[in-house]
């Protein structure tokens, strides 16, 4: 089984002492702005960062505006399994058999990433002025944990077995 990753939106979340900063009405609902130039796939650096980071941000973003990340604009993990089975038929009566079974799941040990943290929840901003006629954010802090993998797939899993046919 082989697909390509699904599309992702990145969202910010809420952000403290500011609350929801884009003017949708959605804490939840808000996207950053998109860095020109940067991928959205992290390279380099541990395989779980599947974000870059450096893509989005929130500095320079404007109070009661949508970010420029638009929806879908990065592409989720994909998968590749491969799974195999032996089967070996015994007759051991006339109406008796018995069937011998090896199988491993995700022969290859491919990673399968799920769950990926999509959400900038920054730890902090700072705006350009106090927040009631603050105008935009100048500086933001995200947590180390923005675009990590948080869920996988089972690891290589291999079972024998014994049916009776009869």
């Amino acid at each position: 089984m082989a697909a390509s990753g699904s599309p992702l939106t990145i969202f910010t979340g809420f952000v403290p002492g500011v609350g929801e900063v884009s003017g949708t009405g959605f804490v939840f609902n808000q996207r950053p702005n998109r860095v020109a130039g940067e991928p959205c796939r992290a390279s380099g650096g541990p395989k779980e960062q599947w974000l870059n980071p450096r893509a989005f941000t929130l500095n320079g973003f404007a109070l009661g505006t949508f970010g420029s990340a638009g929806r879908g604009i990065c592409e989720g993990p994909g998968t590749f399994q491969v799974d195999l089975a032996l089967y070996k038929n015994v007759q051991l009566g006339r109406r008796l058999r018995a069937q011998l079974r090896f199988e491993v799941f995700n022969a290859f040990n491919h990673d399968q990433f799920l769950g990926l943290d999509t959400t900038m929840d920054p730890l902090s901003v700072t705006l350009d002025a106090p927040l009631e006629s603050a105008s935009k954010v100048i500086d933001s802090q995200l947590p180390l944990s923005f675009g990590q993998v948080t869920k996988v797939r089972d690891p290589r899993q291999a079972q024998f077995g014994l049916k009776f046919i009869f």
